[in-house]
């Protein structure tokens, strides 16, 4: 007989080696074979349910339902998952379990199997993040130095420091009448154990997430419970079912999270990758936000390769609406979180604080006092600029020496508040910058007449030769690929194996694409193909971010979502919003330009033959759709409106003429060149600011 230890893993918050998005409040309960989950729910909503056995890196996840209705008439729902548990010892009778969940009374089906589990040494984390979790959960090798052990049977808790999990569990039981005995790392056995055969516990881990995004109801209570102000932890749960290829749903990967602060990004630090370490949660600094009520959810993109709709291979979904209301005596809604390539360091600020005398301390990297700036503000507006000189006279330009400063600011009687900091990046522009210019190889298995899709990038590429050149690699014939390839970065077609595009062909890529963008002379991109918030493909904006260190004049990302993430700032072209020329004779900033798409971008139709079969044929050639001819019509306008008149257009101006020039494509939610948004400069032209003595 195996002893059981049934696990609830969306619960174990402190378990930080499990990247979930979860249910809170997820209870496990166990009759017989069956094991019953039971959680908080909303009606109406529908939830992912998904089982493991271990935590071992080779056993993954089992979606037992994708869409499970929550419960009518209640808050909580369940579901009992039938004869899982092998072995089982109990006195089974009456209704089974399995009957009553089928027959809807799943709420006493839970209910009526509450079990309480014996006491057995628990791993708690020593900086507080999380509960108490069973020490035979950890997998073999876990590094426990960042917990306490409390053990049961002598009620003392020791540092986990030196105590590794050598097996499923580090425990051993004995069976006594009573139930179970743990003898916990070695100690003596219990009062009331006995002697027995010495029996490995039976584990199960179970996650249950809701279908689309959900804040945490501890977060809405602290979001909706009065002002905000500083900073405020967002947690959230998140599920989408995917298809993974053999008609089987799971989970799907989640590519990015973010905020979405009155129907945009939010401007500030705090929309944080998944890769962050605690998928869990945000932290919001509301100071970039201004003073008074504001709607706030949180955005999740999913890579969902084998998604039936080509166009949407990085669905997003996001929470319901949250109202919040922000109140911070200092705030900085148009902060700026460079200095400027013309040696300024700007300073924008609000307080709540009038007719009152400030001091703004700057601080480098070492913790010392660079300079102090002071002022009076009657209205509660602050302005001031550093001219990057400190108190000794020297000149704090060097950004190998000074990366960053950091500055507390103090108003009035005192009021004070520490501002984000401001980096400072190596600016040395080139005579004449280059372009980089990428695409992805997905329209090579959908149509597109007169292979017009391939020309319209062609013509990027031939535009920015006369405006500072063009970076693009591709094997010419003969060549070995070595290197890896830009022109185009390749795409794992999950609907096309017979390309045999490998791993280790789609990493070489993005490496050399980002050995490109990473030059200083590179000033310029465009790119065109799949995307999301948070990365263009397999290339993610933390990758970009960690890689490019200077200010790029112009990108443009024709991929769905692009817009709505990180991007921007991975390029240090800080959206959301756009400003005039003045403002960046202000702030010392080179005027810059990002442009992407703030939703779906749509390029094709899936193509349906009378019969019923999909695909599309042209001389004797199977493709997956019909690329319209308005998609790559839309690029060339685009390009031929901002070059002419001798490079005067504006880039809003290009954009808006190209997209109204094309009749509309019937079928398509969104015409080509519709909800592209422009972060910075909006103003910019093809050529403007692009040599070195164009600025300042």
């Amino acid at each position: 007989m195996k002893n059981i230890l049934w696990v609830g893993v969306a619960a174990l918050l402190g378990l930080t080696t499990l990247q979930t998005f979860a249910i809170e409040g997820l209870q496990i309960s166990v009759q017989c074979s069956n094991v019953c989950l039971t959680w908080p729910s909303i009606e109406g909503k529908n939830y992912i349910v998904q089982y493991r056995q271990t935590l071992n890196p080779s056993d993954t996840w089992q979606t037992l339902t994708s869409a499970w209705p929550a419960a009518a008439g209640t808050n909580f729902t369940s579901f009992v998952h039938s004869n899982v548990v092998q072995n089982p010892s109990c006195g089974c009778g009456g209704t089974s379990f399995a009957a009553m969940a089928s027959s809807g009374n799943r709420l006493s089906a839970a209910r009526s199997v509450a079990e309480i589990m014996p006491p057995v040494p628990m791993a708690i984390p020593v900086n507080g993040s999380g509960g108490g979790v069973p020490l035979a959960l950890y997998p073999p090798g876990f590094d426990l130095s960042g917990f306490l052990i409390y053990d049961p049977a002598t009620g003392e808790t020791v540092s986990g420091a030196g105590y590794t999990v050598s097996a499923i569990s580090p425990l051993t039981a004995r069976m006594s009448g009573d139930g179970l005995s743990p003898t916990p790392m070695g100690g003596p056995v219990p009062d009331g154990g006995s002697g027995g055969t010495l029996a490995e516990p039976e584990t199960g881990f179970y996650r249950v997430v809701q279908d689309g995004v959900k804040i945490l109801d501890s977060s809405l209570n602290v979001l909706t419970n009065g002002a905000l102000s500083n900073s405020v932890a967002i947690g959230f749960e998140a599920g989408n079912a995917a298809n993974d290829g053999t008609g089987t749903n799971v989970l799907g990967d989640i590519e990015s999270a973010d905020l979405i602060v009155d129907g945009v990004k939010f401007p500030g630090d705090g929309v944080l990758s998944i890769a962050d370490g605690d998928p869990f949660h945000f932290t919001m600094d509301t100071a970039y936000l201004e003073n008074g009520d504001h709607t706030l959810q949180v955005e999740v993109t999913w890579f969902d390769a084998y998604n039936t709709d080509p166009n949407n291979i990085f669905p997003t979904r996001a929470s319901d609406p949250v109202t919040i209301t922000v109140s911070n005596a200092i705030y900085y809604p148009q902060w700026e979180e460079d200095v400027g390539e013309a040696g300024i360091s700007a300073y924008f600020l609000k307080t709540t604080c009038t007719n009152a005398d400030w001091w703004i301390q700057i601080y480098d990297v070492s913790n010392k006092l660079a300079q102090t700036l002071t002022g009076h503000t009657d209205d509660g507006i602050i302005e001031a600029y550093w001219n990057m000189v400190d108190t000794n006279g020297v000149s704090r330009t060097n950004a190998d020496v000074d990366p960053e400063f950091s500055a507390m600011v103090t108003v009035g009687d005192p009021v004070t508040a520490q501002t984000p900091a401001k980096k400072q990046r190596k600016n040395t522009w080139p005579d004449h910058a280059v372009w980089t210019v990428s695409y992805l190889d997905y329209f090579k298995h959908e149509y597109s007449d007169n292979n017009w899709m391939q020309a319209s990038v062609n013509d990027v590429a031939l535009t920015a030769q006369k405006y500072g050149g063009y970076w693009i690699y591709y094997p010419q014939p003969g060549q070995t690929n070595d290197i890896g390839q830009t022109y185009p970065l390749r795409f794992q077609n999950a609907y096309h194996p017979e390309d045999n595009v490998t791993a280790d062909q789609i990493t070489k890529d993005s490496a050399l694409l980002t050995y490109f963008l990473a030059n200083t002379n590179s000033r310029n991109f465009f790119y065109k193909g799949h995307g999301g918030p948070d990365a263009l493909c397999y290339l993610t904006s933390r990758q970009i971010a960690a890689s490019v260190k200077h200010r790029y004049r112009f990108v443009m990302l024709l991929a769905c979502d692009t817009a709505n993430g990180n991007l921007d700032k991975a390029f240090h072209i800080n959206g959301p919003g756009q400003f005039d020329l003045t403002h960046y004779q202000n702030t010392g900033m080179r005027p810059a330009a990002f442009c992407a798409y703030s939703t779906h971008t749509y390029r094709s139709f899936n193509y349906i033959q009378p019969d019923g079969s999909g695909g599309y044929y042209v001389n004797g050639i199977k493709y997956d759709g019909v690329i319209p001819w308005q998609v790559p019509a839309f690029l060339t306008q685009f390009l031929f409106y901002w070059d002419s008149d001798l490079g005067n257009r504006t880039l809003t101006d290009a954009i808006q003429t190209a997209r109204d020039s094309l009749p509309p494509v019937n079928g398509f939610p969104i015409q080509p060149g519709e909800n592209l948004q422009i972060y910075g400069y909006p103003q910019l032209r093809i050529d403007a600011y692009n040599h070195r003595g164009d600025w300042p």
